[in-house]
């Protein structure tokens, strides 16, 4: 995958946290667990030459809609 989409997905989750209110000392651990999601939304297609998804992708994308608005 390229860096700059995983770092984008990276901050991007971290704003989502932060803006639900989550506490900073929690949001890294978000972050590091959440970013595949943000990154999927952001590529927009699922490709599996870009990015291996986690297995348990389902529950962590729950847990990421849980952060938005």
């Amino acid at each position: 995958m390229n860096k700059a989409v995983e770092y984008r997905a990276r901050a991007q989750c971290a704003l989502d946290a932060e803006v639900a209110g989550i506490p900073r000392k929690r949001i890294p651990e978000m972050v590091d667990r959440l970013w595949p999601v943000a990154a999927r939304e952001m590529m927009g297609v699922l490709d599996p030459e870009a990015m291996v998804e986690p297995q348990d992708i389902a529950q962590r994308e729950a847990d990421y809609r849980k952060l938005k608005p």
